[in-house]
């Protein structure tokens, strides 16, 4: 690697070592293994305890479209939406956070895992609270909980009022709220909270916006290195709340600014520098302060001597893989593995790739099959679309929200398979503790570093009934759980109609992607004798927990494995839902409430879904997740491409819905907010933001080169547009020379197409598409093994 781009000094040996691969264009890597820093699959975040502040907090977030209509205006829409907010990563229990971190907002990596600071720039803080000595003692928060279209943008005022308030104290919507989760982090944590630190300038300027709002003194410039939090101390203690810590606060730059594309040496330089200057302040701290001391070495295993050593030592450059106790029960590995593990194909589906797998599919031709909405099972209220269960103050892009008519409805998630607050347990290590699946005869379709995950769905403890079923879409992928595809959705009709209520658990074959493989391989796969061996721990387990034996199986190969499952009753099996099919499944239906002693409701006609239930769902999942049919897909072109590539997609009628509007009441307190701030709102009557109309375009299958927003001064494009398009965005009150949309040319059967043309020569603009996703940029990043 040429010394004069990244100097080795400044990087760990693993980041050298995968630079120096990206830099010469190397392909193969060393085949996944989870690190061992990650912990047991079988552990994992609970979410939020059920009726806590926090639950409740996450449920109630601003309307950030509104919001940012009436306060920016502009054509586009400053945030992303259609995969939902992300809130935290990491402890919300009490007194088991140490550090405290802000980031900036999440990308599509934190759309995935629900959880923030997962992708790379996640990776690369995980390595710098590892070198503070913290594993697992710390909670993450963004400055905000939606991703943002294009960039934090400080130089507009009304943006940066937005984000930071005004020293009039007059703050947005969204700083507001903001405070409400940073309180409660403090609420949480008096008794152990002893470090703030701030990532990348969104971070650091949320970090002193707070702490002057509590009575502190503090300046996000030079790394937040002349914050007073004596006073904030004070504040709290009027509310009630004793922290035992004066609090140091560090702040440190965006590590996504490090890399050859984005910034080069001086960029990683000036990166490195503030990381090891922050680590020499909490050095300074433990050395000075005894009691300070003794207790951030509390649950360390580490030495006092070695963690201060690297401290003042300069700071290497690099990721560390995020632990599974930070993630829902059974998100994919890849999440948290080794930086951004994904790429958004439009704003409204996400592409996840595999450890031998490339952003955006670079050098690989990937086809996805098209995924439809059913919304039979829908609701239409009012002339609108909704999941079943949404209650009227929902939306279907988040979770269930809270609000005080309806307390217990923010409660509708699934804390996993421990239930409560448990980390792990005897059942969720059992249902992790699968064989190396790839050392068998038959190998699964999906890579191995996507390892295991989606095994369950329900609740064992309480389970009349176990549904033992083959895999039927890939769905589960994103949602973590088993069958939650259309299938899944036909599927939770049919317990419905037997009468179960919440008593049932459903379990998969197997734990890893067989769709589509030839039913005697996959029969082979599920009955090795490895296999058997760990379902049969997981059967034990789930009789221990309190399950009841009764099982019916779902498909050939389910049907197959139950004669291999020690103690089991089958009452019933099921093939594939179909419409040939459903008198079949109607009989089986009588048969399994008279095994189980429920009563029919009805009869299943096989006709309408029934979106999974919310509470057989991790927290945080978005209402249109596990309805309207199949969501997601395996990718498809080739041996390098099958298994590497998965895609969701977020539903038509979800992408089209329009911002809740804000009351008057609302509009008019917003405006009182920015006049004290000496700033003016979007005038009522002004033009609203015009959305880009949705078009079926199919982004992978039209890969072919797009254009390059900074390849050439915008003058010397001229946007090409053909007759459909140009109709439907004069409709959308869109001028061809206002298009500023990242829309592929390619293939003629993609639909309608935007093309940049280079006047001067009259050819397509080439280059590589960029998708901006604010922190994330998207480039080759740079991992440590």
């Amino acid at each position: 690697m040429p010394k004069t781009l990244f100097p080795s000094n400044y990087l760990s040996k693993g980041t050298r070592f995968l630079i120096c691969s990206l830099l010469v264009g190397a392909t193969a890597m060393a085949a996944y293994s989870p690190d061992k820093r990650r912990g047991n699959p079988g552990e994992y975040d609970p979410g939020p305890e059920k009726g806590s502040n926090f639950a409740n907090l996450f449920g109630s977030t601003p309307n950030y479209r509104a919001i940012a209509d009436h306060v920016l205006g502009g054509r586009e829409e400053k945030f992303r939406w259609q995969f939902g907010p992300m809130w935290y990563r990491g402890r919300l229990g009490k007194n088991e956070a140490k550090a405290f971190v802000v980031g900036q907002e999440g990308a599509q990596d934190e759309n995935v895992s629900n959880r923030a600071f997962t992708g790379s720039t996640g990776t690369k803080t995980q390595k710098f609270l590892n070198h503070l000595g913290l594993t697992d003692q710390y909670l993450i928060l963004n400055t905000f909980v939606y991703t943002i279209n294009g960039q934090l943008d400080h130089e507009n005022p009304k943006f940066k009022w937005l984000e930071q308030g005004a020293e009039s104290g007059k703050e947005s919507p969204i700083v507001e709220y903001r405070h409400q989760l940073f309180d409660e982090m403090v609420r949480q944590n008096a008794g152990s909270l002893q470090l703030v630190m701030g990532v990348g300038s969104g971070g650091k300027a949320s970090v002193a916006t707070w702490i002057n709002a509590r009575g502190g003194n503090c300046s996000p410039a030079k790394n937040l290195e002349n914050c007073d939090t004596k006073r904030v101390n004070a504040y709290f203690k009027r509310q009630g709340i004793n922290l035992k810590h004066e609090l140091l606060v560090v702040g440190v730059p965006h590590p996504g600014g490090a890399s050859p594309n984005n910034g080069g040496l001086e960029a990683l330089k000036s990166i490195v520098r503030g990381f090891t200057d922050a680590a020499k302040r909490v050095a300074k701290k433990i050395e000075s302060d005894k009691t300070y001391s003794a207790e951030w070495f509390e649950g360390i295993s580490e030495s006092k001597t070695a963690v201060l050593r690297r401290l003042k030592s300069e700071y290497k450059y690099g990721n560390a893989p995020i632990p599974f106790k930070d993630f829902a029960f059974g998100t994919n590995w890849r999440m948290g593995a080794q930086g951004t593990t994904s790429n958004r194909r439009g704003s409204d589906s996400i592409q996840v790739f595999s450890d031998k797998g490339k952003y955006n599919n670079d050098g690989h031709t990937v086809k996805y099959d098209r995924v439809t909405d059913d919304l039979n099972g829908m609701l239409s209220v009012a002339g609108e679309i909704r999941v079943p269960g949404m209650l009227d103050f929902d939306l279907a892009y988040e979770m269930p929200r809270f609000e005080k008519k309806a307390p217990d409805h923010v409660n509708l998630y699934d804390n996993g398979p421990c239930g409560g607050t448990k980390s792990s347990c005897a059942l969720s290590l059992a249902l992790q503790d699968w064989p190396d699946f790839n050392s068998l005869s038959v190998k699964p379709l999906n890579h191995e570093s996507f390892g295991h995950g989606p095994v369950y769905r329900g609740r064992f403890a309480k389970a009349k009934l176990i549904v033992l079923a083959d895999q039927q879409s890939q769905d589960d992928f994103f949602s973590a759980r088993a069958l939650t595809g259309e299938a899944g959705q036909h599927l939770q009709r049919w317990l419905e109609v037997i009468g179960v209520d919440e008593n049932y658990a459903i379990l998969r074959t197997l734990p890893v992607d067989t769709l589509g493989m030839d039913t005697q391989d996959a029969k082979e796969l599920a009955l090795d004798k490895k296999v058997v061996s760990a379902r049969n721990k997981i059967f034990a387990e789930a009789k221990k927990a309190g399950a009841s034996m009764k099982v019916v199986t779902l498909g050939p190969v389910a049907e197959e494995v139950a004669k291999s499952i020690d103690g089991i009753d089958v009452v019933a099996h099921l093939d594939a839902p179909s419409s040939k099919n459903a008198s079949d499944w109607d009989a089986a239906a009588k048969q399994t409430a008279r095994a189980i002693g429920t009563r029919t409701s009805g009869k299943y006609d096989g006709k309408k879904l029934l979106a999974i239930a919310r509470l057989d769902l991790p927290a945080h999942t978005r209402w249109w997740m596990g309805s309207t049919g199949t969501r997601a897909v395996r990718g498809s072109g080739g041996q390098e491409v099958n298994g590497n590539y998965y895609k969701v997609f977020a539903p038509k009628w979800v992408t089209r819905l329009k911002p809740v509007s804000l009351t008057r009441e609302q509009e008019a307190e917003i405006d009182d907010r920015m006049a004290a701030a000496d700033l003016k709102g979007r005038a009522a009557g002004d033009a609203k933001p015009t959305e880009f109309i949705h078009k079926d375009y199919n982004y992978d299958d039209v890969r072919s080169e797009g254009f390059k927003r900074n390849a050439r001064a915008e003058d010397d494009w001229e946007y090409v547009v053909d007759p459909e398009t140009r109709k439907l965005l004069n409709q959308g009150g869109i001028s061809e020379g206002d298009v500023d949309a990242l829309i592929l040319r390619g293939r003629a059967d993609a639909g309608p197409i935007l093309q940049a043309v280079d006047k001067s020569t009259g050819k397509p603009v080439e280059g590589d598409v960029i998708e901006n996703e604010g922190g994330e940029q998207g480039e080759p990043d740079v991992i440590e093994r």
